[in-house]
């Protein structure tokens, strides 16, 4: 099965906040509250916000963005939805190549993630990035939290 990314729209955010991976929900929990406010923090704040389609049954996979922080410095985020798992591996493929694509338009690419969150870390290592602090408390929930950061070379 394959999947394409769109411009987001709010109405995926308002269909994702409600959809979400039980494990993305759990860290957006954590960090910011809740599920609604995390994903509409970020859909609001991204200058780049993308949703991840399904193309065999056009369901919402995940909507991932970067917000800006500085010239230097970009914030990358992605929340998923049950039907990721569909398209897993074209999905990992298309992720490498645009966090490649956005780091040369941000030579610093930061965030956190729940330290539990064992996929995510996967998933952010896979695509290049580095941990470089564990926080012991982090966010709203106070639960630790990995610091990671990709940095462009070129």
């Amino acid at each position: 099965m394959k999947g394409h990314v769109r411009k987001s729209t709010q109405t995926d955010v308002d269909w994702l906040k409600h959809n979400l991976r039980p494990e993305d929900a759990e860290e957006v929990t954590a960090s910011h509250g809740s599920p609604e406010q995390a994903l509409q923090e970020s859909f609001d704040n991204s200058e780049e916000c993308w949703t991840i389609i399904v193309d065999d049954t056009e369901e919402i996979a995940g909507i991932y963005g970067v917000c800006k922080e500085d010239n230097m410095t970009g914030v990358v985020w992605l929340l998923t939805s049950p039907p990721i798992t569909k398209i897993w591996l074209p999905f990992l493929r298309g992720s490498r190549k645009w966090i490649a694509e956005i780091n040369k338009k941000y030579p610093l690419l930061t965030n956190a993630v729940d330290a539990e969150y064992k996929v995510a870390i996967n998933w952010l290592k896979f695509v290049g990035f580095t941990f470089i602090k564990r926080h012991e408390t982090w966010g709203v929930g106070n639960k630790p939290f990995l610091e990671f950061v990709r940095i462009d070379n070129d």
